[in-house]
């Protein structure tokens, strides 16, 4: 006679076996890296520089980001509305926050929310050189894969159809509270060989922010 909980159980543990191989990271990774573009082009976009439109959302003031990136180590974002002016750098870990005449050394919180936006700018090569770090899910439209990395934790969404990161989800910490910073990616263009978004939508917990253009982008030679 066949014992039912252990009939189910077999049945439960061959589905989770099928699930895993069918969302198995390396493999989405590699979809992704052949549809940005391929491995030689990612690799030499690594390091760009990029101008974008800020279109703010919870305030009066448009403004420009102006932004410098060598992944996967080091961002520079230099921030400038009317009436003010802001610049974050984050080297190898390391952060500092200037605005007006001050210089903040960034740590806690500060810190780790300039390693998330970091971390939602990795390519599908900087995230396979992460694979081990990283769990595959998904839902009907996005695989989802979670990259958890010095204590921070991120998702990206990439398009079942597209092979495109489509939602970054960047979740932060403080102390017992958390809020999660959402950017959308769209409007995906090819840049120096390589697929990049040209819209990105950025939301705090619930709140839209703002919504940013790309103005210009070029590649720097390292």
């Amino acid at each position: 006679m066949i014992n039912p909980i252990k009939s189910a159980l077999a049945t439960v543990l061959l589905l989770t076996s099928l699930n895993a191989k069918d969302i198995a990271s390396d493999e989405i990774l590699n979809k992704m890296i052949n549809v940005y573009g391929g491995e030689k082009n990612i690799t030499k976009m690594n390091s760009y520089e990029q101008v974008w439109l800020i279109e703010a959302k919870t305030g009066n003031s448009n403004g420009t980001d102006h932004r410098k990136v060598s992944l996967p180590s080091s961002l520079s974002t230099e921030l400038t509305y009317p009436d003010k002016k802001e610049s974050r750098t984050l080297i190898n870990g390391y952060g500092v926050k200037e605005f007006g005449d001050k210089k903040v050394v960034a740590s806690g919180p500060m810190l780790d929310a300039m390693k998330l936006q970091l971390m939602r700018l990795y390519n599908p090569l900087i995230l396979k050189n992460r694979a081990q770090n990283i769990e595959a899910a998904s839902d009907d439209a996005n695989y989802i894969l979670t990259l958890k990395e010095g204590g921070l934790e991120t998702k990206y969404f990439v398009s079942k159809r597209e092979y495109l990161i489509e939602k970054v989800v960047g979740k932060l910490s403080f102390g017992a509270q958390s809020m999660e910073f959402v950017t959308l990616y769209k409007n995906y263009e090819k840049q120096n060989g390589v697929m990049m978004p040209t819209t990105e939508v950025k939301y705090a917990g619930d709140v839209n922010t703002a919504v940013m253009k790309l103005q210009a982008l070029k590649a720097i030679n390292n």
